[in-house]
């Protein structure tokens, strides 16, 4: 057992944490905070919003909104990563 670990039943390493006989990811955790409070923005946030783009003009529920942003972001994290790999192993 390495000195980052500890006998009483939980543990730190490699960014998880040990608790009994599991382990939990950190990033699996931070994820489900941000997807927590994302939806609890999106139920308390339902009232229609004028938007403009170009020459787009539109309304629709700021909820459709934020889930729309948070998904381009989430798929541009993911772009981004899948290029990080790719520049390591090529």
């Amino acid at each position: 057992m390495s000195d980052a670990q500890r006998t009483d039943g939980g543990g730190f390493t490699d960014g998880s944490v040990e608790i009994g006989s599991s382990t939990v990811s950190i990033k699996l955790i931070v994820g489900v905070l941000i997807l927590i409070g994302v939806t609890f923005f999106v139920f308390q946030n339902t009232q229609p919003v004028p938007l403009r783009w170009l020459f787009f003009e539109f309304t629709m529920p700021l909820w459709g909104l934020t889930l729309l942003l948070f998904g381009a972001g989430m798929l541009m994290g993911w772009a981004l990563h899948v290029r990080r790999l790719r520049r390591r192993t090529g």
